[in-house]
This record gives structure tokens, C-alpha cells and sequence, in this order.
């Protein structure tokens, strides 16, 4: 952990990006993605800033996961909703890049379980803590459309709650 905390702090974070930056938002790494445009990895998000502006910003709990294809040369980032960001670094994101990422996604985890619902459906249900140290459940009880299967989701999150003691924000 140390050296990649020096390594970070020989690197020089760009001026497009220090200036859109609050001084809440930890910087642990970047990636030049294209010309003044990069993806930047912070202790709260992931963060898409072009042209010294943040274009998008993504809360740890709504990343599913980061994939590098090397072959390809390209970065997915894979959401838990919606579609997944596919782009092309200007260069091969280092191994420490990956590294934070995958830390932070794990941070953002708070429990995973195998569950099958009563529609026979499997599912990996997932307590999430977004940046406000909220928990919630992935996927949404409101995905599922058979009624079934939400009633008993809502029946472990209940256990859940009780058993660990915490709250866990059901709503969609």
C-alpha cells in the first residue's frame, strides 16, 4: 500500500482536472482516455472529466465492475443499470489502476449471497453503501415482476436488517 502511495504521489495530476475537483474528492489515480479527457478514480466515484469539465460521475455502488481488454484496447466499465462505458485509453491503464478500482468496488460491497427465489430465478442480492454510507439492495426489489419473488426479497431484507442491526434502503 505504501508504494503505490508513493508511485501516486510522483504522478502529477493534470490541471483540467484538479480544477473541477471538490476537496472531497480523494484522488487515488487517473487515465488519460483521450485528448483532455480522463477517467479518474477518487475514493467516492469514478469520474469522467472532458475538457475541464466532469462529464459524468459514477458512485461506486452503481459500478458493477471494470474490465481490461488488452488485446483490444479497451476499457469497460459495467454497471449495475444501464449500459456498460466502453473506451480507448490513449495508453494501457497501469496495474495499480485496476487495483484501486477493484478495492473501491469491494468497499462499495457490503454483503453478497446466492439466493433463489420461490419463481426458481437465482439471484445474487447485494447490500451496496453508495457515498453517504446508505445501504441498499441490488438488484431492486422492483425489477423482479413476479410478486412472489418481491415478497420474499422483502422478507430477507427484513432478516437482514434485524439480524445485522442496520437499515437497508428497499425503495427503487
Amino acid at each position: 500500500m505504501i508504494n503505490i502511495l508513493r508511485k501516486l504521489q510522483r504522478r502529477r495530476i493534470p490541471y483540467a482536472v484538479k480544477t473541477v475537483l471538490t476537496s472531497s474528492d480523494r484522488v487515488f489515480d487517473f487515465l488519460e482516455v483521450a485528448e483532455d479527457c480522463f477517467l479518474v478514480v477518487t475514493m467516492q466515484a469514478l469520474i469522467e472529466v472532458e475538457s475541464g469539465q466532469v462529464k459524468s460521475r459514477f458512485g461506486w455502488d452503481e459500478v458493477s465492475h471494470v474490465r481490461w481488454d488488452s488485446e483490444a484496447g479497451t476499457l469497460r466499465i459495467a454497471f449495475h443499470e444501464g449500459e456498460d462505458m466502453i473506451l480507448s485509453p490513449v495508453e494501457a491503464p497501469k496495474h495499480n489502476f485496476m487495483d484501486i478500482i477493484r478495492e473501491a468496488l469491494s468497499e462499495a460491497q457490503v454483503f453478497i449471497t446466492p439466493l433463489e427465489l420461490p419463481s426458481g430465478q437465482r439471484v445474487s442480492a447485494q447490500i451496496l453503501r453508495d457515498d453517504n454510507r446508505n445501504l441498499r439492495l441490488q438488484p431492486p426489489i422492483s425489477s423482479f415482476e413476479n410478486l412472489g419473488d418481491q415478497q420474499y426479497l422483502r422478507s430477507v431484507v427484513a432478516e437482514w436488517e434485524q439480524k445485522l442491526g442496520i437499515v437497508i434502503d428497499v425503495e427503487d
